[in-house]
């Protein structure tokens, strides 16, 4: 049996089938969930968050443009959710989660060797939470998420030069902070 695609799903959850919507459900919320997770928001505030975001995409359905990219659309809503979550915090959410942290590759094998990676995966969290919203969203994505320029530009509303810009002005900042923690090593 074929996979129904988004663009049918869609078509049928706005015809009135709750079952396709909770397919779109089942089919992008773990995605969402370690999108938000990876934006520093702690499991059950990612949660939260990502419920909150297939509610409104489901009431707000019929705005769906191109039911065919529906999981950008989708997105769009789960981070305007995010950014408002931080707004409200008037600070940028942070998690010390050894699964986030875990995502950043090592290839160190023994224990000396393994808390060194701890330690830079650290540095590096730390580096990352100091990111403007935009900078550290791009970086996270394309990264983190394995997503094109392209499709971190529909998925924001940024142009793809801005989100070159955003990767460009990220990976420098990341830089600058990062080279404190490693010029002992260099020299």
């Amino acid at each position: 049996m074929t996979e129904a695609s988004d663009e049918a799903l869609v078509r049928r959850a706005r015809g009135g089938d709750a079952e396709a919507y909770g397919l779109l459900v089942e089919r992008y919320q773990g995605r969402m969930l370690a999108y938000a997770r990876h934006m520093g928001f702690a499991p059950a505030d990612a949660e939260d968050l990502v419920q909150e975001g297939f509610v409104r995409g489901f009431r707000n359905l019929g705005r769906c443009g191109d039911p065919s990219r529906f999981d950008g659309w989708l997105f769009r809503i789960v981070s305007n959710l995010l950014r408002s979550a931080v707004r409200r915090r008037g600070r940028r959410p942070v998690v010390h989660d050894q699964e986030v942290l875990g995502r950043i590759p090592s290839s160190l094998p023994g224990p000396e060797e393994r808390a060194e990676g701890e330690w830079t995966r650290e540095r590096v969290r730390e580096a990352l939470d100091g990111l403007p919203a935009d900078q550290r969203e791009a970086l996270v994505l394309l990264y983190l998420e394995g997503r094109s320029v392209s499709e971190i530009s529909e998925w924001t509303g940024a142009s793809p030069s801005a989100v070159k810009m955003r990767l460009k002005r990220g990976r420098d900042a990341l830089r600058v902070a990062l080279a404190p923690c490693f010029e002992e090593e260099v020299e």
